[in-house]
């Protein structure tokens, strides 16, 4: 049972559902409802007069009881004092109407998680490969705990993100992004609200995605064609570098009773990803922009589908120089295969078997289709044993059927010696010398480091080279930060051709 709400949530509500209802309104100027936005629009009004008359009955009790009182002050002998609840803030989104306290820091930053988680379980997700309940708990993941202190640039990482999340959720920063897409006219709240996510996301000039629709913040990736963020070790940041610490590891040892312990400190190393800028540019006629009513979410997702593209190839062979450092770049320890013509069994078990144990349990294959294709006809019996249906799918009675997983999904459909198999794109096919796969500890040795925010800027006008007139097109040119590296070579194999 839902806890019962109070009229500060319910006054919360409205100001939501009237937001809501103004910003449908804005995205259909000039042109009637659609039957989906005149659904909406109906469920809305409901909603709205259901609250209003909830909260009305509300204040007219309360304002009997406290008639009744006489006084909203209690009296006692000896003691005088006034029960009051905190208000709860009317506007989620309001960051001026955040409760501070010179006292106790911490309310500030606990109200400010609040708020975002309100914003996290209240949007939609309009990405088609998206499920919301998904959506909700990766990204409350990545905002983190408040009480827990993650220091990034002097500053809280959970507060960035919540601040992050709150700048570009509101029902008017959405209206106001549409309209930016469209090159529509503004009005002056809308320059507000884009001014403030261009400050608080760290965008030079552009303004932030909501984040509803932000690949930087949503695991909407296409693992088919990407499979690194399923496999890696993802991290989210809000300043430009991650720094962290490597070790080899601790020796431990047995020695007789009193003898002196022996030295066994690890070998700490440094190491730092920076996050390099990937951009992409959608030139559009003004008409379309007009005329698209799902423009932002359509180039949402086209943009996520490039950025998948593009990071498939570069989390890969990516050369680390104003791009990320592939995993095939950095996994310089090769197995080579016997033969420059062919594939053999013994290639693969030695391929396996070169990695060390301490890396092996927690290991995964990537290759490109076409080495797994020449590996799926060296085992057409499964005599070797070297392939099986993976272990997900053997404990499905028949694929599709009750309990089967979605054989859409980014999970690997095969296992190599019970580890998983998944196809990469970016990893070269076989030819002579080439690297054709890569078998390591994938998380947590290569890190993949994304800078929260994927910022927007519409370019109003193109001109004729020629003539130097407007040809009627305008452009939106997106881009986000992101970087990767592998930090321990040793816990990869990657096999070579002859």
């Amino acid at each position: 049972m839902a806890d019962p709400m109070s009229q500060e949530d319910y006054r919360a509500r409205i100001a939501e559902l009237e937001e809501e209802r103004k910003t449908l309104d804005a995205d259909s100027a000039g042109r009637r409802f659609s039957q989906e936005e005149k659904d909406r629009w109906n469920d809305l009004s409901a909603e709205l007069e259901e609250a209003s008359s909830t909260l009305k009955e509300l204040e007219q009790r309360a304002a009997q009881i406290a008639a009744a009182a006489g006084d909203e002050k209690r009296t006692e002998d000896g003691a005088h004092f006034q029960v009051r609840r905190p208000n709860a803030p009317t506007d989620i989104w309001d960051l001026s109407t955040l409760t501070r306290s010179w006292d106790d820091p911490a309310v500030e930053k606990r109200e400010l998680h609040d708020r975002a988680m309100r914003a996290i379980d209240g949007a939609s997700y309009p990405h088609p490969d998206l499920d919301d309940d998904v959506a909700r708990a990766h990204v409350e993941k990545i905002m983190g705990d408040p009480e827990m202190a993650s220091y990034e640039g002097g500053d809280l990482h959970s507060q960035r993100i919540a601040r992050h999340v709150l700048a570009t959720g509101s029902p008017g920063y959405k209206r106001a992004f549409t309209k930016y897409l469209a090159g529509a006219p503004r009005t002056a709240e809308d320059e507000g609200y884009l001014h403030r996510s261009m400050s608080l996301s760290g965008a030079s000039g552009g303004v932030a995605v909501p984040f509803v629709l932000d690949p930087t913040l949503l695991p909407s990736y296409n693992g088919a064609v990407n499979p690194y963020r399923n496999i890696a070790d993802v991290r989210t940041i809000t300043v430009d570098e991650w720094r962290g610490v490597t070790s080899a590891g601790i020796t431990a040892a047995f020695q007789a009773e009193a003898a002196a312990t022996t030295d066994a400190s690890p070998t700490l190393a440094s190491v730092s990803i920076s996050t390099e800028m990937a951009r992409v540019a959608i030139p559009y006629s003004i008409e379309i922009g007009m005329d698209w009513g799902s423009f932002a979410s359509d180039m949402a997702s086209e943009i996520q589908n490039s950025k998948d593209v593009l990071e498939a190839a570069k989390f890969a062979t990516g050369s680390g120089t104003n791009e990320p450092f592939g995993v095939v770049t950095g996994a310089t320890t090769l197995f080579t295969s016997s033969d420059s013509a062919a594939l053999y069994a013994a290639d693969f078990y030695g391929w396996h078997d070169a990695l060390p144990p301490l890396y092996r349990s927690r290991s995964v294959f990537a290759m490109n289709n076409a080495t797994l294709s020449r590996l799926r006809q060296l085992d057409t019996a499964g005599g070797s044993n070297m392939l099986t249906p993976n272990l997900q799918l053997r404990s499905a009675a028949n694929v599709g059927g009750p309990g089967a997983p979605d054989m859409t999904d980014s999970r690997a459909n095969v296992d190599l010696f019970g580890k998983a198999v998944h196809e990469s794109s970016g990893i070269a096919a076989f030819a002579d010398n080439a690297l054709i796969g890569v078998f390591g500890a994938f998380n947590p040795y290569f890190k993949i480091i994304d800078r929260v925010g994927l910022s927007i800027e519409n370019i109003p006008h193109f001109f004729d080279a020629t003539t130097g007139f407007p040809t009627g097109q305008r452009a939106l040119f997106a881009y986000w930060r992101v970087g990767s590296k592998v930090v321990a070579a040793n816990a990869f194999r990657t096999l070579r051709v002859a």
